[in-house]
């Protein structure tokens, strides 16, 4: 079977863009070497929490992203978002704003329940002229989600920054009706658990945990939230994909060498449309979406699988060609 599309990678990028192409009834192949969420979404703690005193058009884009999410979680899979007042702290001051906290590992299952996945790793990636070969599957469109992990294309402008990030689940006496944040994440009582998360250790694609560190994550997060008799149940921990401008990464992906050799003068500064661009065929780029996975992924992935079928205008500001504009010219 000639599949529509093929997706490379099991975490919340690709279990959201095969669930937007499904609901289109494309038949998909999704590809993932170990088990969905192996990466950062499965050692996310999901939190939606919008951006707070903050402007442009990044805090825009993530809390529009955080507002879709929200109601499509309850809409579409309703015991697996927890709604709450978050308590924004910052320079000693409490903002309480609406926020929430997903079921990371139930999403991406829910996501992806109709799909067929193959459980392989992929190493290698073919264009025949006509179709993407993957493995022994075929396909007309091939989407790499593979986070920060080494891409399977040869682009250097793709410099994807890996960022690692920890979650625990912890039990407390106290039963936390809100949610918090400063610098980290306390999450409110979830089934008699409470959630720690933090995205730190940047440029940092793989390491071992050390229980040193889950205590002083856990310290931290008593330093603004009272959590008695506290105690660390379990522990997660990933590698997140983030941009080198914040943005996410979403759209075509620029063949360097080809657009090079037609036009040798954008080595020397001159500027050329994006659209004269050579790309790819058939072949797009989701990634960078850093700590905000849970968020931005479902509103990208929706108006993504718009622009393909539709034709709905998509943001050029996130499409991969913003790297190499900037890159040939170095």
């Amino acid at each position: 079977m000639i599949r529509d599309f093929i997706i490379i990678g099991g975490g919340i990028a690709g279990a959201s863009a095969s669930y937007f192409l499904k609901l289109k009834k494309y038949n998909i192949t999704l590809f993932e070497s170990e088990c969905l969420g192996y990466g950062g979404s499965g050692a996310a703690g999901a939190f939606l929490n919008p951006k707070v005193g903050k402007s442009g058009e990044l805090a825009q884009l993530t809390n529009s992203a955080i507002d879709f999410a929200i109601q499509l979680y309850l809409k579409d899979f309703p015991e697996y978002i927890h709604k709450s007042t978050l308590n924004h702290i910052n320079d000693g001051q409490t903002i309480k704003v609406d926020g929430a906290v997903a079921d990371a590992h139930e999403i991406l299952k829910s996501f992806t329940k109709d799909i067929d996945i193959n459980f392989s790793k992929v190493s290698e990636i073919k264009f025949d002229g006509e179709f993407w070969r993957v493995g022994d599957e075929i396909g007309k469109n091939l989407i790499l989600t593979t986070g920060a992990y080494p891409q399977l294309i040869d682009e250097l402008y793709l410099n994807i920054r890996p960022v690692w990030g920890e979650r625990l689940d912890i039990t407390t006496n106290r039963v936390l009706n809100e949610s918090y944040h400063k610098d980290i994440s306390v999450s409110q009582t979830v089934d008699g658990v409470v959630r720690v998360g933090a995205t730190h250790f940047r440029e940092v694609l793989q390491r071992d945990g050390l229980d040193r560190e889950r205590l002083e994550l856990l310290r931290e997060a008593q330093s603004f939230v009272e959590l008695p008799n506290s105690k660390i149940i379990k522990s997660y921990s990933g590698v997140r994909s983030a941009s080198r401008d914040y943005f996410p990464i979403i759209g075509r992906v620029v063949d360097s060498r080809e657009t090079v050799k037609r036009f040798p003068q954008l080595k020397n500064g001159r500027k050329y449309l994006a659209e004269d661009y050579i790309y790819y065929k058939n072949l797009y780029i989701f990634t960078g979406l850093g700590g905000y996975g849970f968020s931005l992924a479902p509103y990208l992935a929706d108006r993504f699988v718009k622009n393909l079928t539709s034709g709905e205008m998509f943001s050029k500001n996130l499409e991969p060609h913003r790297f190499f504009s900037r890159w040939v010219k170095k």
